[in-house]
């Protein structure tokens, strides 16, 4: 593991079965006070007038296995799907993390159905692509702020249930690596 003092910040993602979001502290902020952490206020539902700390872990994926859309901005846009009877191409996913809890057979090929039950894709994408989400999210709000920070000048922090095995940290732990600015 790489020494803290060579990062401008430490971010951790919190990948929840049913929520997930993040925290971070910038290296100066740190100094002046350990306790002052961040978190992500913005994650909007429905109206936009319901604001929460977290956000749903659900993923929708177009046809060409692209994100579209994560939290509730993938709940919104894939009940529009629905709805116009446009979701054929689509690829939604909810709960997908209990698979790692529930599976002992945990691979790199591992394949996951989507909420419709037609359409699977590998496991390793889905999980690379809301991490890669998440990521993206916090380095987006910092520069909005005027804070631009780059991948590699973050300590990443992940979070993994305990009572997962070894197989399903190592493949979240793979998951994360493979997610880049």
């Amino acid at each position: 593991m790489a020494e803290t003092g060579n990062y401008l910040m430490v971010a951790a993602l919190d990948f929840g079965t049913t929520y997930s979001g993040y925290s971070f502290s910038m290296r100066d902020e740190f100094v002046k006070d350990p306790l002052k952490i961040q978190a992500n206020p913005v994650w909007k539902a429905g109206s936009r007038q319901f604001m929460s700390m977290k956000t749903p872990t659900c993923l929708l994926l177009d046809g060409k296995r692209e994100c579209v859309a994560f939290g509730y901005d993938a709940e919104n846009q894939w009940a529009d799907l629905l709805l116009d009877g446009e979701h054929e191409e689509y690829y939604y996913f909810e709960r997908f993390k209990m698979n790692l809890h529930n599976n002992k057979n945990i691979t790199s090929g591992m394949m996951l159905d989507d909420i419709t039950g037609t359409k699977r894709l590998p496991a390793f994408d889905v999980f690379k692509f809301s991490i890669q989400y998440l990521v993206n999210h916090l380095l987006d709000i910092l520069k909005t702020r005027g804070n631009v920070v780059r991948h590699n000048e973050v300590q990443w922090v992940l979070t993994v249930p305990a009572i997962w095995t070894d197989r399903a940290k190592k493949f979240m732990r793979s998951c994360a690596e493979a997610v880049s600015e």
